[in-house]
This record gives C-alpha cells, structure tokens and sequence, in this order.
C-alpha cells in the first residue's frame, strides 16, 4: 500500500504545484511551473540538460518520454494491485442507457468485453497476422475478379437481350382413306387420293421469328416462312409435290415512343378491324397462327398515337402477292367491274375511348394497278365501328362505305350483333348486309365452306356456348342469309348453315370434341348445294411448348362426294 501511496503522489504531483527548489537556470522561482518541475527533479524523474537548463518549450521526444516512464516503473513493485481488469466511469458511460439508469443501483456489466477478452483476441489477431494478410488480398483480389465476372455477364446479357429468336413449326398430314374421286376437303384442297399411292398430303410450315434491338425505343423484326403450305393453300400446287419455299414473310422496324406515337415502316402484318380488310380463317383442319389471325401482309408505314382518351392512326400500304391474287383475296377486285390487284392504299383513323367503350372513324383512298377504260382504278373507303360494354351484354358493329371513280355507284356494309357472356354462358345474335360489289367487307362467308369472298347477301347469324363444367362445354352456330339484290349474282342465295359440337377434357393434357355442320347453298352452276360433315378430333399437349391434334371427318358433297379424310398435325413452339 506504501507503493501504491508513493505513486498517487508521484501523480498529484503533476498535476499540483509542490515547494521545491529547482536547480534549472531557464526556471525562475516565480515561474508558474516552478513548484512542479523542482518536485520532478528532486524525485529523480527529470534532469536538465548538459547546460543546466529544463528547456520547457522544447517538444518532448519519444526517447524522453520513455526515459521518463522507465524511471517510474521502479515506484510499481510486485505487491502493486491489479488493475488491468477495470475499467473507468467515463467508458462505462457510453455504454450506459442515461434513461434506464435508476441511482443506488448496480449496472449490468455481464454484456461487455472485459480487458482480459479485449487481450486475448489482440494476441490471436497478432498471431495470425500473416494468415490474415494473405486473406485479405485474396478476397481483394476476388472481389476485383467477381465485379469483372459481372461486367461480362452484363455485357452477355444485354447481347442475348438485343437479339431474340422463336418460331413455331407446324407438320401437317390429310389424306382420303376411302371415299369417292374426286374428293375434295372445306379448303377446297384435293388430299391425296388411292390414285398416288406412295404419297400422302404432308404439309410443312415453319416460322421463324428474329427481333433485333437498335435501342429501347426502336426494333427490327424478320419473319421467315419456310415450307409448303402456302403454295399448296393459295397458289394451286399439287399435293404430291414436294417443294418448299423460304418466304421473308415480314420484315420491318418499329418504333415506340410515348411522345412522339408509334410507327412501324417496311413489310408487316396489318389489320384495321374486324369489319374492314381482315383475311379470313385460311384453313378448317390446321391451325395457323400467322393465318388464323385474319391479319394481312402488306409494305409501306403505319402509324398511330394516343391523345388522352383519343388515338389516330395514319397508313399507307400496298398489299403484297407472294404466291398469287388471292393470298391477299380482300384486295382483289374492289370495285364493281374491277378485275385488277390494288397497289395503294392510305387512310387515317381517329378513336375515342370512353371506360371500356371505343368509338372510331375512317377514311381511306385506294388505287388499282393500271387504268382500264370504262373500269373503277380508284376509290374512297369510309365509315367507322362501335363498341359498348354495358354489364356482361355488349354491342359491336360496324359501317362501311366504297365509293369508286368514273361514275359507279357506291355500295356499303354494316354489321351489328348483340352478345352476352359470362363464367359459363356465350352467346352472340346479330344482322350483316353486304350489297352488291362491295368488297372490302371482310370475307364473312359460311364457316368452314369453300374460301371465298362474297358479296350481295343480307341475314342474320348467332352463336352460342355453355360451359357445364370445368371439362365438358356445348357450342353451335347458325348463319341464314339471302340475296340483298335479286337482280345480282350471289354465291349465298338461300344460303343457310349450322354447327353444333361438344368438346371434353379427358385430362390437363388431352381434349377430345365431336362437331356435326350442314351447309346448304348456290355456288357456281349448281343451285342447292349442300354440304354435310362429322368431325371426330382429339387435341394433346406434349410438354409446355408443343401439342399435337389427329382428327377424322366423314365429309358428304351432296351427291357427287363421299369421303373419309383423316388429319393430323404437330405444332412445336421454340
């Protein structure tokens, strides 16, 4: 305790003035620091100079402070308590919560580190300091290899974003098992027969899809066509033929802005509406995408933008003729006497939205291909459609005027139908009146006869299905039409068709459906052509991008045909 007393002192005595003679020549007695610095000497912790003098402005080395301490560590013996377990009040206050503090009582201590803790983890980092610093530059140097491993994945994938590639190959099969020659099927397509007996109706079809990135705002898009089924369906070719084509089916840019509106510019699918240039379903058996979709392909701009709850669309195109007239049949014969492709056609559409209501206007110039004498080569084409949702009914119809040059009368279409729908229930009943020589209609001939367009009828048509269950549904059509000018030729006088089927899930996977149609009508020389089929097809998927569809139809061409025709088609998305 004596050694302990002498250091406190030894403390004091810095810090509190002591009366002490000082033998430093540069520390006069009156000097603020006299008493502490005699005090100092006398006890033998500082010495003056070798020229008898303190220097007190001097800056204190390292070696001084340490010839200091060394001779104050002779004042610490063995018997010196220790205190290398403790800690001051002043720590302990940053770790105390001032308002939890309840005075008389101890604090918590039981959650810090003690000195001993604080020592032990010094030594082991001094022990493995080597270890650590190789550590630490590895994963330096790791870190410096992952934000390079993630610029190039970077770089890869915005590569991989600006060009993507799809497609859908379809592989279609059709051939008269047995039956009367010649056998033709809905499409007006003659499937091989026992005459080619080493050939049968095989048809291919694939699309292949590349869309290419300039920047977020502009794309370039290329569709290529390659295989048969064009040639087969629009341009004649014999079914036993085995030829493919490659078709650039489309290939144009498009650009989205929400400023400046959207344009698309080149070869590209092109549909108005419903009511106007919309290419009718292509085939009965297969299903097309790219056809079905009633979208025709054209090259020129197309251009729209939105104004609140008004839009506009400007256009001017010309149809395309790959494979002959008809692939593009809405664009064919126009006018009343025309017998000539068009090669121009611009126009302009303003629409207004209204909740889930559309309201819109047309008006649009046509040119044919050359100047006949006494025959229409241009023309106007306008109108507009309406649509209005009101609960689960709603209201959709169309009116459309042509009115050609040279003097020839104008002729109109409109169509209006009411339907209804909800979880279980669709139905739908409407008018259509197409008159004589006009032919921008879109082709509403009878579901599934003979692809053709037609003009000069009047009637009415309804559709209607029931869903009972999740699995098993009812459906039915009916279409009843006459002429709208008796005076003039009509392809559905006393034309009358329906339809009725039932389809049901067997699994998640397979479908099976049973359809019956009757079509009774004049086409050609033939009045009162009728037309009977039963329909027997199953529907499988196979995996989440692939599905394949086999079918049998019992087909009857009044008197003349009597066949049995089995399908079959695989559809693979990639």
């Amino acid at each position: 305790m004596k050694k302990l007393f002498m250091v406190l002192a030894v403390v004091f005595a810095l810090a509190a003035p002591m009366f002490a003679q000082s033998t430093f020549a540069d520390v006069p007695r009156d000097h603020w620091a006299y008493d502490a610095v005699s005090e100092l000497e006398s006890l033998g912790l500082v010495i003056g100079y070798p020229d008898g003098e303190f220097k007190g402005k001097r800056t204190l080395t390292r070696y001084e402070f340490a010839m200091v301490l060394a001779r104050l560590l002779p004042f610490f013996g063995e018997d010196a308590p220790d205190v290398t377990g403790f800690v001051k009040k002043s720590d302990l206050d940053k770790y105390m919560l001032k308002d939890d503090y309840v005075p008389g009582t101890d604090a918590d201590l039981s959650g810090l580190a003690t000195a001993d803790a604080l020592a032990k983890i010094k030594a082991l980092v001094d022990e493995f300091q080597p270890e650590l610093a190789a550590l630490g530059v590895d994963v330096n140097t790791l870190k410096a290899d992952v934000a390079a491993l993630k610029s190039r994945v970077a770089a890869l994938e915005d590569e991989q974003a600006r060009i993507k590639i799809n497609g859908i190959a379809n592989f279609m099969v059709e051939s008269v098992i047995s039956g009367d020659n010649p056998a033709f099927d809905y499409d007006g397509l003659a499937p091989i027969t026992k005459l080619f007996k080493r050939h049968q109706s095989f048809y291919k079809d694939i699309q292949l899809d590349i869309k290419g990135r300039v920047n977020d705002k502009v794309n370039v898009y290329t569709t290529l066509v390659m295989g048969d089924w064009m040639d087969k369906l629009f341009n004649g070719e014999a079914p036993q033929d085995t030829m493919s084509d490659i078709v650039p089916y489309y290939m144009y840019a498009a650009s989205s802005d929400e400023t400046w509106g959207d344009i698309r510019v080149g070869r590209m699918p092109f549909q108005i509406n419903k009511f106007l240039f919309k290419r009718a379903g292509d085939s009965t058996y297969f299903g097309i995408d790219s056809l079905d979709a009633g979208i025709l392909d054209v090259v020129g701009f197309d251009y729209s933008k939105s104004f609140g709850a008004f839009d506009a669309r400007v256009w001017g195109i010309r149809p395309v003729y790959d494979w002959n007239d008809y692939a593009n049949p809405e664009f064919v014969d126009l006018f009343t006497g025309a017998t000539q492709k068009v090669t121009g056609f611009g126009g302009v559409q303003v629409g207004f939205n209204f909740n889930d209501a559309r309201l819109t206007a047309l008006y649009g110039k046509m040119g044919a291909e050359n100047k006949i004498p006494f025959s229409p080569d241009k023309g106007d084409v306008y109108g507009g459609t309406l649509y209005v949702p009101f609960g689960q009914f709603y209201v959709d119809g169309g009116y459309f005027v042509a009115k050609p040059n040279k003097g020839f009368d104008k002729t109109a279409a409109w169509d209006a139908k009411l339907g209804f729908a909800n979880d279980k229930l669709e139905a739908a009943a409407g008018y259509r009146t197409v008159e004589a020589g006009y032919n921008q209609f879109t082709a509403n001939n009878l579901t599934c006869l003979f692809d053709m367009k037609a003009d000069n009828y009047k009637g009415y048509y309804g559709n209607v299905s029931y869903r009972f269950t999740d699995a098993f549904r009812l459906y039915g059509d009916y279409q009843d039409y006459e002429a709208d000018d008796n005076t003039a030729w009509s392809d559905f006088e006393d034309a009358k068709y329906f339809k009725v089927g039932a389809e049901y899930d067997l699994t998640d996977l397979d479908n099976i459906y049973l359809d019956f149609e009757q079509g009774k009508f004049n086409y050609g020389l033939l009045p009162s052509n009728k037309v009977d089929s039963i329909t027997l097809g199953w529907n499988r998927k196979v995996g989440d991008n692939a599905k394949i569809k086999v079918l049998y139809e019992y087909f009857k061409y009044g008197n003349i045909q009597k066949t049995h025709i089995v399908g079959g088609q695989l559809t693979v998305n990639f």
